[in-house]
């Protein structure tokens, strides 16, 4: 098992380090093999040496499945005029979204990474505030995997594809019939799973202690049977935001103004999903259930300082520190 941190290429992240190099010796410390990038806009491409990363987390569009349908008047309803839906796609077509992901392919094989990682969801902004989502599973898993079908069709990657649950429609995890459509869907041969434990999480509003956590996870591990091999990495982190979720839908007071709404969902995602270490020694039951080829340790962080923090907790909860 290949054990990461994942760090964006951004100043926010880069400023903490003097090189790549650094980055990796840091993340050492606290027994990982390598790094998962993620990269940002206006971020620093060359920063992270390709010696020194393992994976690498595509960028990705939390709404894109309005565009990719062509339906123009649920563009307007969500960012007001199709005049900003364009500047934030760069075109109102298929192939914006294709183009898009075309570049950041091109730019993560440059770092020559074992797998890169692709959210399969779709969420409005209204719908972060509602929980009453626009479109099902169903429909996301079906044109995410014409998408991906588009990108990968024909080409000799050499990575794996690992597809990320989270907990808007598309690929949550919780539905085993939901994982074999997408996985049944998509071609490329090197496909699989990134199994990120707290957006899953986020997926039973009544979850109260990270013991109860462990439990769901694996039960909904358990209740995919064959599928589970699929499961080629973890992202480990938790949060247990229920009763903020529960808050939030039932006195939101949602912006009119799509840029406003943004900028609050913004801080809303950031309270539900937080990226907290695992404490329980009992994660370490979840890791050997699942046997990931990879697993990265996904935090949110403040600082240098912070992030050793809570790089030190999870991994002692593994027995790995």
């Amino acid at each position: 098992m290949k054990i990461m941190m994942n760090v964006t290429d951004c100043i926010y992240d880069t400023s903490r380090f003097e090189d790549g190099e650094d980055a990796l010796r840091f993340a050492s410390e606290f027994g990982c093999d390598g790094l998962e990038v993620m990269h940002c806009i206006g971020g620093d491409e060359e920063f992270f040496a390709p010696d020194t990363v393992i994976g690498v987390h595509l960028r990705y569009f939390s709404e894109w499945l309005d565009l990719w349908n062509g339906d123009m008047e649920s563009l307007k309803e969500e960012y007001g005029t199709l005049e900003k839906a364009r500047e934030i796609y760069g075109g109102l077509d298929r192939e914006s979204l294709i183009r898009y992901h075309e570049e950041d392919i091109a730019r993560a094989v440059k770092k020559n990474p074992s797998y890169v990682v692709f959210h399969v969801s779709n969420v409005k902004t209204s719908d972060v505030y509602t929980y009453t989502c626009s479109h099902t599973d169903e429909e996301v898993i079906d044109a995410a995997a014409e998408l991906i079908n588009q990108l990968l069709d024909g080409k000799d990657y050499q990575f794996e594809f690992l597809m990320e649950n989270l907990w808007w429609p598309g690929l949550t995890m919780t539905k085993p019939e939901m994982t074999k459509r997408l996985l049944d869907k998509v071609h490329y041969p090197k496909k699989g799973i990134m199994l990120d434990t707290g957006h899953l999480m986020h997926s039973n509003l009544e979850l109260k202690t990270q013991e109860d956590a462990i439990d769901y996870i694996l039960e909904m591990v358990e209740a995919h049977g064959n599928l589970r091999r699929y499961i080629r990495g973890i992202h480990l982190n938790q949060s247990i935001t229920g009763d903020y979720v529960k808050n939030l839908v039932k006195n939101h007071k949602m912006p009119e103004d799509y840029e406003e709404r943004f900028s609050d969902c913004y801080q809303h995602i950031f309270n539900i999903d937080c990226h907290l270490p695992f404490t329980t020694s009992r994660v370490r039951e979840l890791v050997d259930a699942v046997k990931p080829e990879y697993l990265t340790h996904e935090m949110i962080s403040m600082d240098r300082e912070d992030h050793a923090e809570k790089l030190a907790k999870q991994a002692k909860a593994l027995g790995a520190g």
